[in-house]
């Protein structure tokens, strides 16, 4: 399983193409367990994402399944009434800095990489996106845009 990476942009938003790639896994009833039990949660990145664009795991799942292509997703996504170039911007200098040190998530980092990314801890890493990429073998950082 390859998901993108979480500095990956789709309508010019990082975390939107992973967060649309598990979820269609989810709905197909493919996600691995252990990305299930993180998936949608209040304290991790999803959860973070859903309050700052104003959106429900539950509206945002029925969007992905009604439309097929990627480029539907992000139509519809920029749509919503949380869904501006400026939150967006915000939400991507936000949303790296998650599980650093003196931002949100940095508790939930310490104790969740022990479960949820255990190759992370081959070398200390400073925040959520760095330990998914550690733990997927993914580039530290990446810059590439999807449909942005």
């Amino acid at each position: 399983m390859q998901l993108p990476h979480p500095l990956t942009r789709l309508a010019n938003c990082c975390w939107l193409p992973r967060h649309v790639a598990k979820s269609r896994l989810y709905l197909r009833g493919e996600l691995p367990f252990s990305y299930r039990i993180a998936f949608g949660s209040r304290v991790g990145v999803d959860g973070y994402f859903f309050r700052h664009f104003g959106l429900k795991k539950t509206t945002m799942l029925a969007a992905i399944r009604s439309q097929p292509e990627d480029a539907g997703v992000a139509q519809w996504f920029l749509q919503q009434p949380g869904v501006t170039p400026a939150r967006i911007a915000e939400w991507n200098r936000f949303a790296p800095l998650l599980g650093t040190s003196g931002n949100p998530g940095y508790v939930t980092r310490r104790i969740v990489t022990l479960f949820l990314y255990p190759k992370a801890l081959n070398q200390p890493v400073e925040s959520i996106f760095a330990a998914i990429a550690q733990d997927e073998n993914l580039p530290a950082a990446s810059g590439e845009s999807h449909l942005a």
